[in-house]
């Protein structure tokens, strides 16, 4: 029993220390952020932080990967809901630029070649499968109850997903953001769904 409550507290003060990692990396940055700023955040002397986390890489790979797993999960959600595919695809576009929105980390990572590129490249190039994964199975199911016409459904997934990354910055933060993001969103779905010629 003592070694479950000792599993449990350990397990409970790395989640503590992840947590503020993810809040003091997202206001600095990885670069200038140090693990005395962490330790001190915590109230722990450094060397306690390489009981949990080998180096800073190694924290800064865990909040990331925490990060990218939330996205994840959001966009699983969507996955599983009883909407028409077209609902369903402008429903992940929204979930997508909402969610990474909130992701700092995650999306510094990605966008921003930092220096822990090793494990940064791994993360997106796995990033990136699941997500054309997921878009496929939204145009698949869009097939199949005759809603959507695809003849090769990885490449217009992989154009898809390279769209809507292409997007992000200016939905998220340039000079959309004030504007009805639903509303951008919607345009952003009737160009996939329709194209952009004009229709007699």
């Amino acid at each position: 029993m003592s070694t479950e409550n000792g599993s449990s507290k350990r397990d409970a003060v790395r989640e503590n220390i992840l947590t503020i990692a993810q809040e003091i990396f997202s206001k600095y940055g990885y670069k200038k952020t140090t693990l005395d700023d962490i330790a001190n955040a915590v109230r722990k002397g450094k060397s306690s932080l390489y009981y949990y986390f080998s180096s800073k890489e190694d924290l800064f790979q865990e909040v990331v990967q925490k990060e990218a797993d939330i996205l994840r999960a959001e966009l699983s959600k969507v996955l599983l809901k009883n909407i028409s595919p077209e609902e369903k695809l402008k429903d992940y576009i929204m979930t997508k630029i909402t969610t990474y929105r909130q992701l700092a980390n995650f999306y510094n990572a990605i966008e921003n070649d930092l220096a822990a590129v090793e494990f940064v490249d791994k993360i997106k190039s796995q990033y990136d499968q699941e997500e054309i994964r997921m878009m496929k199975r939204i145009l698949l199911e869009g097939a199949r109850r005759g809603k959507f016409s695809v003849r090769d459904f990885t490449l217009v997934a992989i154009g898809i997903t390279t769209a809507i990354r292409g997007l992000e910055m200016p939905l998220s933060a340039g000079p959309y953001k004030s504007t009805d993001l639903e509303k951008s969103v919607d345009a952003i779905v009737r160009i996939i769904n329709y194209g952009i010629m004009k229709r007699d």
